[in-house]
C-alpha cells in the first residue's frame, strides 16, 4: 500500500488484538522460546498467512524462517505491472467483507483510500447462447471493494513482508515434516535437515491433499478425513487488452445448468482504475474451468476471442491487442483457485497436531464463521495460530 503503519501496535490491534491482548501475546510468545532446535518456528509457505505469521513472530523476537517452494513470495497474491497502465491482480482481486477491512488488517487509517467499491453499471446476460442486455444484474453487484492503483500483493508486501524479507527462503520446498521426536525435523529440497520446536503449515489445500509434504507419522485420521471432504477447484484468470471498448462492465453466463462451486464471468478490469486502456478480465473456476485450464495460454486467448466475437460480431478480434493468462490450476505450488468444504468442518482441517504442528491459510479457518477462500481470512488464521502458540 502507499505507506507502512506507524507502529507495531497499529498492526497487531488491527489484526484483532487489543493493546492488552497484544502485550499478553508478545510476552507469552517470548516465554515460549526454548532454544532447543535450530528454529523456534518453521513456517511452510510465504503466502498471506505465512507472511502474517512471520510478521507477528518477528514482533515477538522469535527465531523463525519461512520456507517457500516458489521463486517468489505472496502465494495467490500476485500482480503484473507490465500488461496494463495499472497493476493487475493475477490472483486474489476483490476485497470481500465490510468497508474498512484494509484499515483493520493494516492499522493504517489511509489504507481504505487505496480501494473503492466495485460498482458496475452495465451488464449483458448470455442464456442459451443468446445475448441479452440487462443492466439490473450489474447494479445488483454491490458491497465489495477493489484496489484502485495497487494490489493485494502490494498490501502484504508493504505491511507484512517488508520487515521479514531476510527470513524468507525462496526456492526451498519442505518435503518432509517428522514430528516423532522432541523437536520437529523438516527435510528440505536437497536433503537439508532443519529442526524446529513448532511448525506452521500454510500451503494451499491441494498441495496438502496431494501429499507433497510427507508427514511422519502420517496426519491423524480426523485430519485425513477432513481433507477428503474438501475441494479446491480449477481456476484461471485471463486479461485481454483492446484498442476500443465493445463490452459492458460485466458479462454473466447462464447457459444450461451451472454446476455448484463454479462460475464464469467477464468483467471490466479497468473500471474505477486510473486507466486509459480497455482491459477485459475473465475469471472462471470450478467445473466450468475444466475446458479452459487444460489449454495452452494461446489457446485460452483464442477460445475467449472466439466466444466474444460470436457475441459481439467480430468486435473482439478487430480491436484485440494483447493478453495475459494466470492458470492457477497449472501452477505447481497452488493447483487451483480457492477452497470449499463438503460434509466437514473447516475447524477440523485447521486444528493443530500435538500443539506443535499448526495450519493457517484461507482453507484453515477455525472460527466456524463460514469465512474461507479470502485473502483477509488467510491473514486472520495466522493471527489465531500465533495467539494459540502463546
Amino acid at each position: 500500500m502507499g505507506r507502512t503503519p506507524q507502529t507495531r501496535r497499529q498492526i497487531l490491534s488491527a489484526l484483532g488484538l487489543s493493546a492488552a491482548a497484544y502485550a499478553a501475546l508478545i510476552n507469552g510468545l517470548k516465554a515460549q522460546s526454548s532454544g532447543s532446535a535450530d528454529l523456534d518456528v518453521a513456517i511452510v509457505g510465504a503466502g498471506a498467512a505465512g507472511l502474517t505469521a512471520g510478521f507477528l513472530l518477528n514482533e515477538a523476537g522469535w527465531d523463525f524462517e519461512i520456507f517457500e517452494a516458489d521463486k517468489r513470495y505472496g502465494g495467490r497474491a500476485l500482480k503484473d505491472e507490465t500488461f496494463a497502465d495499472f497493476p493487475i491482480d493475477l490472483g486474489g482481486e476483490w476485497i470481500h467483507g465490510r468497508r474498512g477491512l484494509l484499515r483493520e488488517l493494516s492499522g493504517d487509517r489511509q489504507a481504505m483510500d487505496r480501494a473503492t467499491e466495485y460498482r458496475p453499471m452495465t451488464s449483458d446476460i448470455v442464456r442459451g447462447g443468446r445475448l441479452r442486455h440487462d443492466n439490473s444484474w450489474a447494479r445488483s453487484w454491490r458491497g465489495e471493494q477493489r484496489f484502485i492503483n495497487t494490489t493485494w500483493f502490494d498490501f502484504f508486501d508493504a505491511y507484512m513482508a517488508r520487515p521479514i524479507r531476510g527470513r524468507i527462503r525462496l526456492n526451498t520446498a519442505v518435503q518432509r515434516i517428522d514430528y516423532r521426536g522432541d523437536t520437529i525435523k523438516l527435510t528440505l529440497r536437497g536433503r537439508r535437515i532443519v529442526t524446529a520446536d513448532q511448525v506452521i503449515v500454510t500451503v494451499p489445500l491441494n498441495v496438502l491433499k496431494d501429499s507433497d509434504i510427507d508427514f511422519r507419522p502420517v496426519l491423524p485420521a480426523d485430519k485425513r478425513a477432513a481433507l477428503r471432504n474438501t475441494i479446491m477447484p480449477d481456476g484461471l484468470k485471463l486479461f485481454l487488452r483492446f484498442g476500443g471498448r465493445f463490452y459492458p462492465d460485466v458479462i454473466f453466463f447462464e447457459d444450461g445448468q451451472i454446476p455448484d462451486l463454479s462460475e464464469r464471468i467477464y468483467y471490466n478490469a479497468a473500471l474505477d482504475k486510473p486507466s486509459q486502456q480497455n482491459i477485459l478480465g475473465l475469471f472462471v473456476y470450478g467445473a466450468l474451468a475444466h475446458p479452459w485450464v487444460t489449454l495452452s495460454d494461446r489457446q485460452i486467448r483464442d477460445k475467449a476471442l472466439a466466444e466474444l466475437d460470436d457475441l459481439y460480431g467480430k468486435a473482439a478480434s478487430r480491436s484485440f491487442q494483447a493478453f495475459k493468462v494466470q492458470n492457477w490450476s497449472k501452477s505447481p505450488y497452488h493447483r487451483g483457485a480457492y477452497s470449499y468444504f463438503e460434509d466437514t468442518d473447516p475447524a477440523d482441517l485447521g486444528a493443530p497436531i500435538e500443539g506443535r504442528i499448526h495450519f493457517a491459510g484461507e482453507a484453515y479457518n477455525r472460527r466456524r464463521n463460514g469465512d474461507w477462500g479470502f485473502m483477509h481470512t488467510a491473514a486472520r488464521t495466522a493471527v489465531d495460530v500465533v495467539r494459540g502458540m502463546g
